[in-house]
């Protein structure tokens, strides 16, 4: 007979069962944090004075015609909740990995810079680059934070690298 309760889960079953948990909230929090940036930059292009959509008469007064419309026309009250929401998910998301991912921050200025430097390159006014194209850079950030983090697990399982203290190795040159 084992000497092992069988109440006890095994070393593997806990690191699969935490492993699944830390990437479903990470697929929650990228998923709703770009559903959020999605709203965000639909309301900033909406308003934007050069990119103005014309709107229908029952889109002007708030009656709506169709489901969902209120993902193509969100009203300003979706646009603070999306704000809100997509603030808590991107901080969330960033505070959970700081000590997992030790070159997080040198994704994000990459990404945002970059695209800051494309809206100004496309002469976009300084509320569409801060409200409607860096929400989604940053939803972009965040997946390839995770992405690239996963790729380096696996190479260096594969490789028979150990994986103890590999968050804190020096990426191989």
């Amino acid at each position: 007979m084992s000497s092992r309760s069988c109440f006890s889960p095994h070393k593997e079953e806990v690191h699969s069962s935490t492993w699944a948990r830390s990437h479903a909230s990470e697929a929650v929090e990228i998923g709703l944090g770009s559903l959020c940036s999605a709203i965000i930059w639909r309301y900033t292009a909406q308003n934007e004075p050069r990119h103005r959509l014309a709107l229908s008469p029952e889109a002007q007064y708030g009656v709506e015609s169709q489901p969902g419309s209120f993902l193509l026309d969100p009203s300003p009250g979706l646009m603070l909740f999306s704000c809100l929401v997509f603030g808590c998910c991107v901080s969330s998301f960033v505070h959970r990995r700081q000590d997992k991912d030790r070159f997080q921050s040198v994704v994000y200025a990459a990404v945002l810079a970059a695209v800051v430097l494309a809206g100004y390159t496309t002469r976009a006014s300084a509320n569409l680059i801060m409200l409607g194209y860096l929400p989604g850079a940053t939803c972009a950030a965040m997946v390839i934070s995770v992405s690239v983090h996963s790729f380096y697990k696996w190479w260096r399982r594969g490789n028979g690298i150990g994986l103890e203290g590999m968050e804190k190795a020096p990426l191989p040159v």
